[in-house]
């Protein structure tokens, strides 16, 4: 992860990302109702809910990003025709997008297991 992002901001912009992705899980259960197949909605409404929980705490935030890009496609484009949810949908593949191109930020757990360490050596020398 620490390949990923050079930092993990702080601040503002920390607060912002947290809100980001907070926005993000709540606007993925709006996706997964527009799934029409009985089949799949179970499927996808388990999938929607463990990839909240997990954004909202910020673990493998890009790769949740781009899977909740997938999640969100899978139902804008297995619709077949665009419904009025469409452009919710769309917003979501948008926000998920840039939350996967910024990063999970200082407030989260990728910041926590894979940020920046600070190393101090000590001259114990007699």
């Amino acid at each position: 992860m620490q390949r990923l992002y050079s930092m993990f901001p702080a601040g503002r912009a920390g607060a912002g990302l947290l809100i980001l992705r907070i926005v993000v899980a709540l606007q993925l259960p709006a996706a997964s109702a527009c799934c029409s197949k009985p089949a799949m909605a179970d499927w996808i409404d388990m999938l929607i809910e463990g990839l909240a929980v997990l954004l909202c705490i910020g673990i493998l935030t890009p790769l949740l990003a781009l899977l909740c890009v997938a999640t969100a496609a899978l139902c804008l484009f297995g619709q077949g025709v665009l419904s009025s949810m469409s452009p919710v949908i769309c917003l979501v593949i948008a926000n998920a997008i840039a939350l996967a191109l910024l990063g999970p930020g200082a407030y989260s757990l990728d910041a926590k297991f894979f940020g920046r360490r600070l190393i101090v050596l000590s001259d114990t020398r007699p």
